[in-house]
């Protein structure tokens, strides 16, 4: 089977396909964040896809989304593992699914690539400590969900992941990956990650259909917009006359001077900004074009990411026939992730700066992503 093209192997054709108990489903995360999954999770129950599920463990080091994971979860800290490298796998509490996203660091396109080999002492090769688990445990789950992103498929990485996966199979589990993009699952944003789906036994499974994405970046943005997001000038322009005549090619581009430096532009291509098609403007100050590139309003946001999200999410708006650019909001952030107001509020609420906000949600799963995986499971 290949990644970006899944289709059944011939050796799993006759397996039933997998249809776990919905009854009390147990749970339980590695490299948990925030906790993108057990959302997903609630998700279920109140869509009734589930009839309940119970968060066993949680493992997380991070002491700031230990924090808001509790808050928004309304878990006790007495459920986390605490560090990967100390666990026993053979003391871990039965549950029906483990799910994973372990670090990417070592495996980002945008990080030194130093990879996951087993023996590697990078952050990516913990990964390998839930196979370890699987080896230890007394009562192993019925499935495993393992979460990277899509660099993890190149060349460079394929022998450790072909091994990744020998594990498996030897453990006794039928695998089935693929790389999903949160676009195709009604979610604004161009976020693509690899997820190995992990099933005890011979058992058949399809990931979940495309959704025709609904949503654009302007109908998660704030409504009322903070002036210190604001990184342009307003510049007036009458883009219903400029739409309705028909006075744009696809060169026709607008100038916004940074507010704080005017010698700083931001370049706009209009036709690009009113068809939301990928990146449609520049900051002409940005030597990179991660951090250089402006998004439209009425497309989508970049991979949010850890450690640059404000860097590389600038939004140009059109708002009170006035165009200009301003950086995401950390609570921008988050509904890009899935995650409700309550939700960001709850973390808000426990003391999380916007630099750790964004982090967390830069970290984090795509939750309409993972609810629509796990749902075919059920």
């Amino acid at each position: 089977m290949t990644v970006n093209n899944p289709t059944v192997n011939l050796f799993n054709f006759n397996y039933p396909i997998i249809r776990l108990d919905k009854e009390n489903v147990k749970v339980g995360t590695f490299f948990s964040g925030i906790g993108s999954p057990e959302m997903a999770f609630k998700r279920l129950k109140d869509n009734g896809v589930i009839n309940n599920y119970e968060s066993v463990f949680f493992c997380e080091v991070d002491k700031y989304a230990i924090k808001s994971y509790c808050a928004i979860h309304g878990q006790s800290p007495n459920k986390n593992l605490g560090d990967i490298t100390k666990i026993n796998g053979a003391d871990l509490p039965y549950c029906d699914i483990w799910i994973g996203g372990f670090p990417c660091q070592d495996i980002s396109m945008a990080g030194v690539r130093r990879g996951f080999d087993f023996n590697s002492n990078t952050r990516s090769s913990l990964g390998w400590k839930m196979i370890q688990f699987l080896k230890e445990v007394k009562d192993p789950p019925k499935v495993v969900i393992f979460e990277n992103v899509a660099a993890i498929t190149n060349v460079k990485m394929r022998k450790t992941l072909n091994l990744f996966k020998e594990d498996l199979e030897n453990l006794g589990y039928s695998l089935y990956d693929h790389v999903l993009t949160a676009l195709d699952y009604d979610t604004p944003q161009n976020r693509e990650r690899y997820f190995l789906i992990a099933i005890k036994g011979n058992y058949l499974y399809y990931f979940p259909d495309k959704i025709k994405l609904k949503l654009r970046l302007k109908d998660l943005l704030e409504k009322e917009i903070d002036p210190n997001l604001v990184l342009s000038e307003k510049v007036p322009f009458d883009l219903h006359s400029f739409v309705e005549n028909k006075n744009y090619t696809k060169n026709s581009k607008l100038v916004c001077k940074n507010l704080k430096d005017r010698r700083r532009k931001y370049i706009i291509n209009l036709y690009r900004f009113i068809d939301g098609k990928n990146h449609c403007g520049r900051d002409t100050s940005s030597k990179y074009n991660q951090t250089a590139r402006l998004w439209s309003m009425n497309g989508y946001c970049p991979t949010l990411t850890a450690n640059s999200t404000e860097d590389t999410s600038k939004m140009i708006i059109y708002k009170d026939n006035c165009f200009f650019v301003k950086k995401i909001s950390p609570l921008e952030s988050w509904r890009f992730m899935g995650f409700s107001d309550e939700d960001f509020y709850k973390a808000k609420s426990v003391g999380i700066s916007n630099r750790q906000l964004f982090k967390q949600a830069g970290n984090s799963i795509a939750t309409n992503v993972i609810y629509y995986i796990l749902k075919k499971l059920f």
